[in-house]
């Protein structure tokens, strides 16, 4: 595998990359080499994505963020661009003091900002970079809005200015790139949470930086080429394919079950058994002939499904009453890989303990009810709330959200796939459903859940592709077997 895909697949920490350009510094690499291929990068990318840009305004800060952007001026000048530089103060480091000087000598236009209107074919942010951990004020933060109303095509260089690297957090205020022209590696911090909606379109320039100057400890990036399953042979029965018990339903709240238990058969579950409030016996089977149903009125009854099942799923419609707490503490300490979700989170939030053949698929607020944190403190740093719940609770843990954090003892992925389409009810009863089914099959470890996140995924986007606002939970079954059984 090449040096560019791996890196393709691969997130890192700013301090990974402050760590990176440091080993290249130490090899002989001159930072003002590193400056001018970064500024080389944005001007490809440029022309290349905007062929017929003739006016570009490029903003820049006084870091060496701003001192790509002198890059990118001088550059672009020199190519017959109509340039206009716009800086919020001087540059305060060598490298960039003297890129600017060479944008002077080209004569690039370069004046501060005075809240001026903003009109070009192309806006480059080139104003904060990696470093920014404190909210963007005064007139930065004027700039960025000006930036982000005028309706132009935005790239940013590296990082959207006001996003931080490492979390994704918008602090404060930040740019909205059309593109973002990421250096060296990409940042873990732009891939999840808020970032989301700001980075546009990512584009890896790693600036020839050798590979033995990476950290060998990388976030890895989930990719559809992943998704692949063994053939199954020819002689198969079901008792190959694994037998899930999902529990859940309480009363009024059998659609959670129902979805989570198609799910299961959907992925290729040899047998599916469904524990749910009597209620929802004929319910499921009349929807769903091809499951067998238990009526559960006591824990005494789930006793002799336990020993006949490969995977166990609870939570989704259980309830916080006395019937549901009875069926979790029934279950959570069997032998079994469980995948826990939903309503089976609240009551672990309330007794917390450890497992290691579990499951934990928490979205923001329950991994805050988890952590006891607010659920804002989590979206904040989703890397290291991630962390937290791994230490805190051991097994598996899945941080839903955009850009899903997968983690397992020192391994962490991340799903890039998704859309805001899959923000509606069932969704996540329906990961849980296919993350159970795929276990049955293919046994409990991390490699598996990730795909089960990224089938969901996947299958979340080919539904979208009608347009995302009106796709619910089941629009995602029909697209699961194609994706399944794909070469």
């Amino acid at each position: 595998m090449s040096t560019s895909h791996l890196l393709e697949q691969q997130l890192f920490t700013s301090q990974q990359i402050r760590d990176t350009e440091q080993r290249a510094f130490a090899d002989g690499l001159f930072s003002e080499a590193l400056m001018q291929q970064a500024g080389h990068a944005v001007f490809q990318t440029l022309t290349r994505r905007f062929p017929q840009a003739k006016r570009l305004i490029i903003c820049c800060g006084a870091g060496n963020n701003g001192g790509d952007g002198y890059v990118l001026a001088y550059l672009a000048q020199q190519a017959g661009y109509q340039v206009s530089v716009i800086y919020t103060s001087p540059p305060k480091t060598h490298d960039a003091q003297t890129m600017l000087g060479r944008a002077q000598a080209c004569g690039v236009k370069i004046e501060g900002w005075q809240q001026q209107a903003l009109c070009a074919d192309v806006i480059v942010d080139a104003l904060l970079g990696i470093g920014l951990n404190a909210p963007v004020q005064g007139q930065l933060a004027d700039l960025i809005t000006a930036i982000n109303n005028s309706a132009c095509p935005v790239v940013a260089v590296d990082v959207p200015s006001g996003i931080n690297a490492d979390t994704g957090q918008v602090m404060g205020h930040a740019v909205r790139a059309h593109i973002t022209v990421c250096f060296i590696g990409h940042k873990i911090g732009l891939w999840t949470g808020q970032a989301c909606d700001y980075v546009g379109h990512i584009h890896l320039q790693s600036l020839n930086m050798p590979a033995s100057y990476y950290p060998s400890v990388a976030i890895k990036k989930l990719t559809d080429t992943q998704l692949c399953f063994p053939k199954r042979a020819k002689d198969s029965h079901k008792g190959d394919f694994g037998h899930v018990l999902v529990i859940g339903g309480g009363e009024g709240m059998g659609g959670a079950v129902m979805m989570t238990a198609e799910a299961c058969l959907r992925v290729g579950a040899g047998r599916v058994t469904v524990a749910t409030h009597p209620e929802h016996v004929m319910p499921l089977l009349a929807r769903c002939p091809e499951l067998m149903v238990r009526g559960v009125q006591q824990p005494k009854d789930l006793l002799p499904l336990l020993t006949q099942v490969t995977v166990i799923v609870i939570g989704m419609g259980l309830g916080r009453n006395a019937w549901g707490q009875a069926l979790w503490q029934a279950v959570q300490d069997c032998p079994q890989p469980l995948v826990v979700d939903a309503d089976a989170l609240y009551f672990l939030a309330q007794q917390p303990k450890t497992k290691t053949n579990w499951v934990l698929t928490p979205h923001a607020a329950e991994a805050g009810r988890l952590l006891a944190k607010p659920y804002q403190q989590i979206d904040n740093d989703r890397l290291n709330s991630l962390q937290a719940l791994m230490t805190q609770y051991q097994g598996i843990v899945l941080l839903k959200g955009c850009g899903s954090l997968i983690g397992h003892q020192q391994t962490i992925q991340l799903c890039p796939y998704g859309n805001a389409g899959m923000a509606t009810a069932g969704m996540g009863d329906t990961l849980a459903g296919i993350m159970a089914g795929l276990i049955s099959q293919f046994g409990f470890n991390l490699d598996i859940v990730a795909k089960a996140v990224l089938l969901h995924a996947l299958a979340g986007d080919e539904a979208a592709k009608e347009g995302e606002r009106g796709v619910i939970a089941t629009d995602l079954f029909k697209h699961l077997r194609s994706l399944l059984n794909r070469a």
